[in-house]
């Protein structure tokens, strides 16, 4: 599932997989504002057939998070 992630963000934020880290965040990618942050939550929904809450968008600050969530949401 993190290859999938990666992918998906990599293309999204317009940067190389191995340049993502569990870290990078919106402070520290000048690619990802508030826009680019809403438009990563719906791939992801539409990537994985879910859809994701309000607490759950708003907790995803970085890459860790975003895989933690969805390991969590996938999985239960």
């Amino acid at each position: 599932m993190d290859e999938k992630i990666y992918k998906l963000l990599a293309e999204l934020l317009r940067m190389k997989s191995e340049e993502l880290t569990d870290a990078l965040s919106m402070e520290t990618a000048d690619v990802w504002d508030s826009l680019k942050h809403m438009e990563v939550i719906v791939a992801i929904e539409q990537e994985f057939k879910i859809e994701l809450t309000f607490d759950e968008i708003v907790a995803m600050k970085n890459v860790g998070e975003i895989k933690r969530i969805l390991k969590e949401k996938i999985n239960s």
